[in-house]
């Protein structure tokens, strides 16, 4: 494509990969599905009984408006125990 730009598969699963978000330290407030222009949060129930957003990476394009809403700010950037 002229004067346009390519991505290769590497840098694209970098894109997708749900490794920002951090369910562990959610609180379960629900701000950032409030936020998200792409519907890609819904909330759910885990296993210690706290509703917890869930992100659907089919529709997130990583535009960050969750991570800025985050009240807490710690469930949102790189960790190993991710989603």
């Amino acid at each position: 494509m002229e004067g346009g730009w390519t991505m290769n598969k590497t840098h694209i699963d970098e894109l997708v990969s749900p490794d920002y978000f951090n369910r562990k330290e959610c609180e379960g407030c629900g701000c950032c599905i409030s936020i998200c222009p792409y519907d890609a949060l819904a909330m759910e129930t885990c296993a210690d009984g706290i509703e917890r957003p869930r992100v659907d990476m089919t529709k997130c394009l990583r535009c960050n408006r969750c991570v800025d809403a985050c009240e807490i700010y710690k469930c949102y950037g790189p960790t190993s125990e991710a989603i």
